[in-house]
């Protein structure tokens, strides 16, 4: 067996029934989305980035539930509203986004593109969609090529979409593919060239497994090498650079939310990822 064929089986041997959580889609149980739901989650996907993924999509429901009543056209809502009013809602309290000058004039631009051209329905993006279909539409929209990899996923995960999706090259991503095969962190572009390497018919099954494992022991600084699934298999561990921790199971505190935190996000612009 090939180092690769290694350090693929022992990602895809982590993969968990937890990771397929995304609210509002994974609410439908592998149904058909709701409306309400499927433009809950496209929401919180197109906040989704520089934020701690707790914070994100709880804002995102705020802003939905709270602050505009959860309505049945959320798109319709925040495409009438003046531009103004839906900044005083990002800016708070609470401060619903990092980038909170910015922030509001990208939802208010898809939104009226969803508005536009899918009748204020996400769910129409995606539904009777091949994949590749999907992604044009979403680059159209100019959601951004990190997060729209998110999307498909997450639509593929939860039953949503059929077909296969490449994984999001966040920060953790980088850090861990770069780590295991170069010995240190490598770009966006580098770390998708792996994984496609490594499965090349659907990269997104290793996007859990690699946030997971860079969010819980692959820490920026002070990993904890010891308890890496991937230690025996990592350019980093045998070297120089190998971090704390000793020899151990992977710990069960390794998270089983896979989306995201703002280090999910640094391959993006950090005021936009457009």
């Amino acid at each position: 067996m090939t180092r690769d064929e290694r350090v693929r089986d022992i990602l895809l041997g982590m993969r968990s029934d937890n990771e397929g959580w995304w609210p509002g889609l994974s609410d439908a149980d592998g149904r058909r989305a709701t409306k309400r739901q499927g433009n809950r989650f496209m929401l919180g996907a197109i906040m989704d980035y520089q934020m701690p993924a707790d914070t994100v999509w709880e804002n995102a429901r705020i802003l939905s539930e709270d602050l505009l009543g959860d309505p049945d056209d959320l798109w319709g809502v925040i495409a009438r509203m003046p531009g103004d009013e839906l900044a005083r809602l990002f800016h708070g309290p609470p401060a619903l986004h990092r980038f909170v000058n910015r922030v509001p004039e990208r939802v208010q631009r898809i939104s009226n593109d969803i508005v536009r051209k899918y009748r204020g329905d996400a769910r129409r993006i995606w539904e009777g969609q091949p994949t590749d279909e999907v992604m044009r539409r979403l680059k159209d929209m100019r959601v951004g090529e990190q997060i729209s990899r998110m999307i498909r996923g997450a639509l593929y995960d939860t039953g949503q979409v059929d077909g296969a999706g490449e994984l999001k090259a966040d920060i953790n991503v980088r850090r861990v593919l770069g780590r295991v095969f170069e010995g240190n962190e490598v770009s966006a572009d580098r770390a998708l060239e792996i994984a496609n390497r490594l499965k090349p018919d659907d990269s997104w099954r290793l996007d859990w497994p690699l946030y997971a494992t860079g969010k819980g022991v692959c820490k920026k600084t002070e990993p904890l090498c010891g308890k890496c699934p991937l230690h025996t298999e990592c350019l980093y561990d045998h070297g120089s650079g190998r971090g704390a921790g000793g020899r151990n199971d992977v710990p069960a505190a390794l998270p089983n939310h896979a989306r995201h935190d703002q280090s999910r996000d640094g391959v993006a612009d950090p005021a936009d990822p457009d």
